[in-house]
């Protein structure tokens, strides 16, 4: 459940004329989900704001764990790296991706040694 002050026309039943742009662009727009056109807005949202708040957003989201480092360095405009750089300019945490183990692994090692031929030549 959405917990923000965006969400408030949703839980008492109103509904924003936003909402009902997103429900006609959805029946007659080339989207081929909800999520699609809620990504593509939330894109074109996001390139309208300055690099410092697209900055503050991404670290807020990443850093509640919200979101993966690739996904921030994408709001916050930045490259991969970059953002990692930055983080650790700013003294930020970076929070790597768990390692997988068990089942888990083994698909993950299935699945690249069928993408990748890691035989020594």
């Amino acid at each position: 459940m959405i917990q923000s002050a965006i969400a408030e026309p949703l839980a008492t039943g109103e509904r924003s004329d936003w909402l009902l742009v997103f429900d006609a662009a959805l029946r007659v727009g080339p989207f081929s989900s909800l999520d699609e056109l809620f990504l593509r807005a939330l894109d074109a949202w996001l390139d309208q704001l300055t690099p410092e708040l697209r900055w503050k957003i991404a670290l807020e989201l990443y850093l509640d764990e919200q979101i993966s480092t690739g996904r921030a360095a994408q709001i916050a405009s930045l490259n991969t790296v970059v953002f990692m750089e930055k983080l650790r300019q700013q003294q930020f945490p970076f929070m790597g991706a768990e390692a997988a183990i068990g089942e888990e692994y083994e698909r993950e090692d299935s699945l690249l040694n069928e993408l990748f031929d890691f035989s020594v030549a």
